[in-house]
């Protein structure tokens, strides 16, 4: 339902209770206006007709009742003026209480932007107190180099044992295999001794034999 129509709608209220008084009475005498108006009427009329002498007064008391629903009317009038007024500023303050609710969400978002950009930046700036306490505990650039150096010249020296051990290892390796085909060669010495000491016995052997069988 819109504007015009709620307007309507509330002035064909009063108008209904205005014409029938439904609701309450708004005339002095505490009846309805229009009744009484259209029950002076009839008696003003009848008087006229009767011929009596009160017309005249039941004439004053019908103007007496157009007056009081002119008046009425007029004060509907003022009241519906005063009412339109009253919407119009309501309306104005909704629209400002609309604008001030939807610019306190914006402000709201942007401190929520803000205070999440404010942490990132503290954990940025812890970030950098950390690595700077870190820098802070590390050996200087001098002794760094003075340590680099000396595990270089342990290298060095490593390396020169390697290579002593290597030709050490190798002269090693010669000594064991002269030492093995010396062994080798003596083996075959007495394997060879050994064959002509057993090539003599059965020699010896034989010629005993001969002769004990002369």
């Amino acid at each position: 339902m819109g504007k015009s129509e709620a307007l309507l709608e509330e002035e064909s209220i009063i108008r209904k209770r205005f014409l029938t008084q439904t609701a309450v009475a708004t005339s002095s005498g505490g009846g309805p206006p229009f009744r009484k108006l259209v029950l002076s009427y009839q008696a003003f009329c009848n008087s006229v007709l009767d011929s009596h002498d009160d017309a005249e007064s039941m004439a004053d008391a019908v103007l007496a009742d157009i007056y009081s629903i002119q008046a009425y009317i007029h004060k509907l009038e003022a009241m519906m003026g005063a009412y339109l007024r009253e919407q119009t500023v309501y309306q104005g303050t909704h629209k400002d209480l609309l604008g001030s609710i939807d610019k306190a969400v914006e402000d709201i978002r942007a401190c929520k932007s803000e205070l999440e950009q404010a942490r990132l930046e503290m954990a940025q700036a812890q970030d950098c107190e950390r690595i700077k306490e870190q820098i802070v505990t590390l050996p200087a650039c001098s002794v760094t180099l003075k340590e680099i150096d000396a595990v270089k010249s342990e290298i060095e020296e490593l390396l020169q044992q390697q290579a002593h051990l290597s030709s050490a290892n190798e002269q090693r390796k010669a000594q064991f295999k002269s030492i093995l085909d010396v062994v080798y060669n003596v083996e075959q010495q007495i394997r060879e001794s050994s064959m002509e000491a057993e090539d003599i016995e059965d020699g010896e052997d034989v010629v005993i034999d001969d002769e004990l069988d002369d």
